[in-house]
């Protein structure tokens, strides 16, 4: 079967491949199915490896680098192609200047975030839920490439790929209380408190200011209109799969960023 891949226009270079994949076109089965990239929730290992490997051929990459996403604000330099499918670290961010290395950011609901410098030629991969969107992993990011590449934030391009919309995502007073002290503007990201002092919450929007409030031209950035949550035969969601009875058992999408082989 096909993969469906979503693109970015932004990031629509010859010199660059990147992706956020979807649910079609995979091995796995169940809630699962099919094109499950993610290990940690069940799912046969067979399955997500083959799925890995179908994806890797498919964007013509010669490695995917995985690291282990623990919603927090580490930023994971890769210099050379991980062994196997192991991880390459504990952190929700990957950057690297080596071509045909694929960064990878799994996601079941957060946002994920690719970056690329077209000047000195390195990209990110950020994973960002509303832990290290307050932890603020975006501009975490791109300060690393600017220590590491020399990267101008006024020159790069970014793509937020799909994620789960504020009207799908209600989330309690402690987490609108996070985002009221990081933002000193919290409309079009927190809708008005409801009774129980909740809100609805743009994670994708969060992030998109504060891509621009690190140094990219808002025209720098892609956004897509996809909601994880309500495109079930297309993208996995960890709360739909929880207000479904599955809690704990979903698959995963990625984004995926590398630079292309020149020459």
């Amino acid at each position: 079967m096909t993969l469906d891949l979503v693109r970015a226009g932004t990031l629509d270079r010859p010199d660059l491949i990147h992706a956020f994949t979807t649910r079609p076109g995979g091995e796995s089965e169940g809630v699962y199915a099919s094109l499950n990239l993610t290990r940690s929730r069940g799912d046969q290992a067979a399955h997500v490896a083959a799925n890995r490997e179908r994806v890797r051929k498919a964007l013509g990459l010669d490695a995917l680098a995985f690291a282990n996403q623990v919603h927090g604000r580490a930023v994971l330099r890769v210099d050379g192609a991980p062994k196997g499918d192991q991880a390459v670290g504990e952190g929700d961010a990957l950057i690297t200047d080596r071509p045909g290395i694929g960064l990878v950011c799994q996601t079941a609901d957060c946002t994920p975030i690719l970056l690329f410098d077209p000047d000195h030629r390195a990209v990110a991969a950020i994973h960002s839920g509303w832990r290290g969107t307050v932890q603020n992993i975006a501009a975490a990011t791109v300060e690393a490439m600017t220590e590491a590449y020399r990267t101008d934030p006024a020159q790069l391009l970014a793509a937020i790929g799909p994620s789960i919309s504020a009207v799908n995502y209600r989330v309690g007073p402690e987490v609108v209380a996070e985002f009221e002290a990081v933002f000193d503007v919290t409309g079009g990201i927190l809708s008005p408190r409801d009774p129980e002092g909740g809100a609805h919450l743009d994670v994708g929007e969060a992030c998109r200011r504060q891509l621009v409030m690190a140094g990219l031209p808002e025209a720098a950035i892609w956004r897509s209109k996809l909601c994880t949550y309500g495109e079930p035969g297309r993208l996995f969601s960890a709360r739909r799969s929880h207000h479904r009875g599955e809690s704990g058992q979903f698959g995963g999408q990625a984004g995926i960023i590398a630079l292309a082989t020149v020459g």
